[in-house]
């Protein structure tokens, strides 16, 4: 598997503090998404859109950022991750 810095769904970023949240595929290998977003080798919520995930992560990031600013970084973001193209 190629290693991937952040979560192809919600855009976790894979640094050494979050590294935890690195899910498992069913076979144990290290998945390209967190285990906010997917668990057993599935997504928590797979008829979620890239929309509500964009709503679901803006209060987050944005106590660090800024609502504005974390909107528009993850309008940005999300479209280039695998989850979502």
């Amino acid at each position: 598997m190629v290693e991937v810095s952040m979560c192809q769904s919600c855009g976790l970023p894979f640094n050494e503090e979050h590294a935890h949240f690195i899910a498992t595929d069913p076979d144990g290998s290290k998945s390209i998404y967190c285990t906010n977003c997917y668990k057993n080798g599935k997504f928590i919520d797979p008829n979620m859109s890239m929309n509500e995930m964009i709503e679901l992560i803006v209060p987050i990031l944005g106590k660090a950022i800024g609502e504005e600013e974390a909107r528009k970084e993850m309008t940005n973001l999300l479209p280039t991750l695998k989850r979502w193209r």
